[in-house]
């Protein structure tokens, strides 16, 4: 028998390695590509998201954080994410010095 914390480390895994594929697929895509590839990837987020709950937001990656993808994929499940959106400032910051917070 499987224990349940190695199937609950499974399934975490599995879910940073579609977060990483949607990802690529978003950066990737060419025209409606992406709707169609990101599409399944996300929805199998959502067939795991229930056996292991939410990810914390600050092990989301940026992009997926600032275009509400994070936010919308639990929406779809009926659970309420926070978004560390002082992380997303930090880091576009990082990346584009002449840009200010408000």
């Amino acid at each position: 028998m499987i224990e349940t914390d190695h199937l609950n480390r499974v399934a975490r895994e599995g879910l940073g390695y579609l977060r990483g594929d949607l990802q690529d697929a978003r950066r990737s895509a060419i025209g409606d590509q992406c709707a169609i590839q990101c599409d399944h990837i996300k929805e199998r987020s959502k067939a795991l998201t229930p056996l292991v709950g939410p990810t914390p937001s600050d092990e989301i990656q940026i992009p997926l954080l600032e275009d509400g993808v994070y936010r919308r994929i639990h929406a779809d499940l009926g659970v309420e994410v926070t978004v560390g959106m002082e992380r997303v400032s930090h880091v576009q910051a990082g990346l584009n010095p002449s840009r200010t917070s408000a």
